[in-house]
């Protein structure tokens, strides 16, 4: 390999580099945007959020087509199912009515 080609084949990986370090960049602020506009990063504390089907896995636990717009982070707050079992939860993500997945979760009646 000669000099020309090892200097152009470095100067393809820093452009590679700088490329997606620049798309990264730029790509947290959008989807921060993103989740913000669609119904605010956080929901109120103690919020009850409830969804058809609700799954629990140890302290995680995963809602589907819940009675929620919010779209982005989600903290302190708890997850049901129609027919009344319930998770809190210390953090999550929701997408819309999608769906809202809930981390340190416990079955609510535990506080009781």
């Amino acid at each position: 390999m000669t000099a020309s080609q090892r200097v152009r084949r470095i100067g393809l990986r820093t452009l590679a580099v700088g490329a997606v370090a620049a798309f990264l960049a730029t790509a947290a602020p959008v989807t921060a945007t993103a989740a913000a506009s669609h119904g605010g990063a956080a929901t109120r504390a103690g919020e009850k959020i409830t969804c058809n089907s609700v799954d629990a896995d140890g302290p995680n636990v995963f809602g589907r087509e819940c009675n929620t717009g919010r779209w982005g982070p989600l903290e302190d707050f708890t997850i049901a199912d129609r027919k009344g079992k319930a998770y809190r939860c210390e953090t999550g993500w929701a997408e819309g009515s999608l769906w809202v997945s809930g981390q340190g979760c416990r079955p609510a009646n535990d506080e009781d």
